[in-house]
């Protein structure tokens, strides 16, 4: 039969979420117990032990995608223990080898299909700090190769790559980066088969802050760009400009409120352009590596210049909310929370709200041995008439230190989707075995 493209973090009828295959760290994988992060001796001058919660957020702050969705679960980022040291300059290379059986390649309620999947990764995170350390030059790239091992789906390769200086002076600091995916659409799989884009986003911003006040204006451009000529309707820019002020209200919290300026533009006309603003005010709170927290509430004002014919209203008004926690109870757990509403990109509609939530809890179980479990849920809502669906998603995982730095990990993950739509519901499940170096 012909060859098709999966979806599992593989490329469904083209390629897969970007979450699910780019290798990006998350920060509740961080280093869990002191004898975890352990580096060992040296092998030689140039091998030093690494910072593992400075190195997982410097990866977080360049891979992150300004998209959001829900995430895997099991998942457990192997830890960088040692890096690469050439005077100013730190190197961590990485590598990823995992064998993945996935139950529904195709995320379908009928006509299942199933295969063997090998996804090998390579990736390099270079730092350079000057200027006394006040200064910091970031760069990475991650590229991931799936391999089917059965007929019914195709090959591809993953790739993304970022760059980003940073200023820091007295009071003023500056950032300028730019960031380059090559990956699926999440949210267009959800009601058609996936296909390629590629995804630039140029972002940058300035702050000053003293004692207990800061202001920043941040400001980013998203290029997205199909490579399908079927779906060259959806290319399109979007904007983001947005100022804030924080005041200290306690020794780790800060209270702030927020204006952002909003825009999407369609390239060819297909789609209804946008623009928007937003207001919102919220807490954020930090007390060392234990608590990490941050709560918004707001509204979000949109207009649409209406020029096709998807919704009967050309403006809407949209509560906004956003939280997440990450908590180390103990050295050896913690927990990690994230709840977010929001509107965002639709391909049949002037735009669609997203409701999502998720739980993960990380434990330490001994020396070389930690574990996570988790599960989320997601609501999406079109604001034409079309049907609104739940995705749910649950997952564990394990990750053994097996060498100084090498790790093996295996996780599952159920994903279930449903929806009143004709033939929308799916059920699939992944079995991952993994190995990693991260040197």
């Amino acid at each position: 039969m012909p060859a098709r493209t999966a979806d599992s973090g593989q490329r469904a009828r083209r390629s897969p979420p970007l979450r699910h295959t780019l290798l990006l760290p998350t920060l509740l994988a961080l280093a869990p117990a002191a004898e975890a992060q352990q580096s060992g001796t040296a092998a030689s001058d140039h091998v030093v032990p690494a910072d593992t919660i400075g190195w997982q957020s410097l990866a977080q702050d360049l891979f992150l995608s300004g998209e959001s969705s829900l995430v895997d679960p099991g998942r457990i980022e192997p830890l960088p223990r040692n890096i690469l040291k050439f005077g100013a300059v730190e190197l961590l290379p990485k590598f990823d080898e995992q064998l993945v059986y996935d139950d529904n390649l195709f995320l379908t309620e009928n006509d299942r299909e199933g295969d063997f999947i090998l996804r090998s990764g390579i990736g390099l995170l270079a730092d350079y700090r000057f200027g006394q350390g006040a200064h910091r030059l970031s760069a990475g790239g991650d590229a991931t190769r799936h391999t089917f091992l059965g007929d019914d789906a195709d090959d591809f390769t993953e790739t993304l790559l970022s760059a980003q200086l940073e200023l820091t002076f007295r009071r003023l600091a500056f950032a300028l980066g730019n960031r380059f995916e090559d990956r699926t659409d999440p949210l267009l799989s959800v009601f058609t088969g996936k296909i390629e884009r590629t995804i630039n986003t140029v972002h940058g911003r300035a702050g000053w802050n003293d004692d207990d006040r800061k202001f920043e204006l941040r400001g980013q451009r998203s290029t997205t760009e199909y490579d399908d000529d079927a779906f060259t309707t959806f290319d399109r820019d979007e904007d983001l400009l947005a100022l804030e002020g924080a005041q200290l209200v306690d020794e780790d919290a800060w209270a702030f409120a927020r204006i952002d300026l909003l825009a999407r533009s369609f390239d060819q006309g297909a789609m209804n352009d946008m623009d928007g603003v937003a207001a919102s005010v919220g807490l954020r709170m930090k007390r060392g590596d234990d608590i990490d927290g941050m709560a918004r509430l707001g509204l979000r004002a949109e207009r649409f210049d209406d020029g096709v014919a998807t919704d009967s209203d050309d403006s809407a008004i949209s509560p906004e909310l956003e939280a997440r926690l990450r908590w180390w109870l103990v050295r050896s757990a913690a927990l990690e929370l994230r709840v977010e509403r929001t509107t965002e990109f639709s391909p049949v509609s002037n735009y669609q709200t997203a409701t999502r939530g998720e739980a993960t809890w990380m434990q330490q179980l001994e020396q070389r041995l930690s574990a996570r479990l988790g599960g989320g849920i997601e609501h999406v809502d079109p604001s034409s008439t079309d049907p609104t669906f739940f995705r749910y998603t649950l997952g564990a995982g394990l990750r053994y230190a097996v060498l100084e730095n090498a790790d093996l990990t295996l996780a599952w993950r159920l994903r279930l989707r449903n929806t009143s739509a004709a033939n929308g519901d799916y059920t699939g499940n992944q079995l991952t075995l993994g190995f990693s170096l991260r040197l």
